[in-house]
């Protein structure tokens, strides 16, 4: 069985060079035991799940101060399900994508626990909506041939998941990831891993709305020439939610296009974290890497922190990142009102602008009123 190291979040080494790690805060929490460990009935499946327990069982919870992550309380575990249905094939892919995430005892719990999920071989062209997902979610899709529509909805008060997607050369991706956080003390974690080959094309739609954390990890390894992706966020804070969102490219391959464009609006108290990592590996010739953050603040309690990143160990390569914050546009507001509409109805829908993109694009699947119902929540 062929195995590739951890996709890891940032590189550490850099020719003779490590980088300093600070140590690792956590919680302090009951913890699941090993004899909570439910067989999947599949020996091979088990084996890998086993080695994963074993890992998993080396971490503590990690404490995070970007959104307050204190405390956690665990579910029980119910009986597992996921991948039964993986073979040899389906081990081997899940060991050549084995990746971090947004923490690594995160991604090694929904590996090892999860209650839903399923490994899925594409072949030809498919339309996938996923909602029957557990509070804890293991995904593995092999796109192989044809296009991918792919739309999870997650409204959960507690959920991890993990989604990993192959893209096999010239096939096609679309992804949406709906994520609504279904009470105000809603903790929801989502680890997403893209591995693509030659003139494969992904594009992919996030939205997040809700919950007190609300966190999502969106990891793309672009290991094919002439690869293709496009990246879109979404996110509308309200209350005193945090958005924490991590969204990672890793060029390999010559003439590659990656792009992260990450857009919202906030509200009330509610606060967002955005970190873009644009990383072009030497090799990588005539890549182009584009990133950006654009929030709009409805509020003066609101917060923005953006953080983006380039690592570039090519010269040959287009590489850029931009982010903004700012209130409503006076200039837009003062245009709409000086064409008859009042000013409270201008900044709405200056507002609900922002989304109207992601809305047209999801009333093909009839879920256009997710977005629709979290913003009349919001501005009315």
């Amino acid at each position: 069985m062929s195995t590739t190291k951890i996709e890891k979040t940032l590189r550490l080494e850099h020719q003779n060079l490590r980088a300093i790690v600070p140590q690792r805060k956590v919680i302090d929490l009951q913890d699941y035991a090993v004899d909570e460990f439910k067989p999947s009935g599949n020996n091979l499946l088990d084996e890998w799940r086993i080695k994963r327990l074993s890992e998993y069982l080396t971490y503590k919870f990690p404490l995070w101060k970007r959104t307050g992550l204190k405390s956690l309380t665990l579910p029980h575990i119910i009986p597992y399900k996921g991948l039964e249905t993986i073979d040899l094939n389906g081990i081997t892919l899940l060991e050549e994508m084995d990746f971090e995430g947004s923490d690594r005892k995160f991604t090694l719990l929904a590996d090892v626990f999860s209650s839903s999920g399923d490994y899925i071989t594409v072949e030809n062209d498919t339309t996938l909506v996923v909602n029957d997902l557990s509070h804890y979610d293991n995904t593995l899709i092999d796109v192989q041939n044809g296009e991918l529509n792919l739309v999870r909805i997650v409204e959960k008060p507690f959920f991890v998941g993990n989604l990993r997607i192959k893209v096999r050369k010239g096939a096609k991706l679309n992804l949406y990831n709906i994520y609504i956080g279904s009470s105000s003390d809603a903790v929801l974690i989502s680890n997403v891993f893209i591995d693509s080959e030659n003139y494969s094309k992904i594009n992919v739609k996030d939205f997040y709305f809700g919950g007190k954390i609300n966190t999502g990890y969106l990891g793309v390894r672009l290991n094919g020439e002439n690869a293709y992706a496009d990246v879109r966020p979404y996110y509308l804070g309200n209350s005193k939610a945090v958005i924490d969102i991590l969204y990672l490219m890793r060029f390999y391959k010559p003439n590659s296009f990656g792009n992260v464009d990450a857009r919202g609006v906030l509200s009330d108290e509610s606060k967002v974290v955005f970190r873009g990592i644009m990383d072009i590996l030497s090799g990588a010739k005539e890549v182009e890497a584009h990133q950006s953050n654009h929030a709009m603040l409805l509020s003066l309690k609101a917060k923005v922190d953006a953080i983006p990143s380039l690592m570039v160990d090519e010269n040959d390569v287009v590489a850029s990142h931009a982010a903004s914050s700012s209130p409503v546009d006076d200039n837009m507001v003062f245009y709409l009102t000086s064409r008859g509409i009042p000013k409270e109805d201008a900044q709405k829908m200056i507002v609900r602008g922002v989304f109207e993109t992601l809305k047209d694009e999801l009333k093909k699947y009839n879920l256009e009123g997710v977005v629709a119902n979290a913003l009349s929540s919001v501005v009315g």
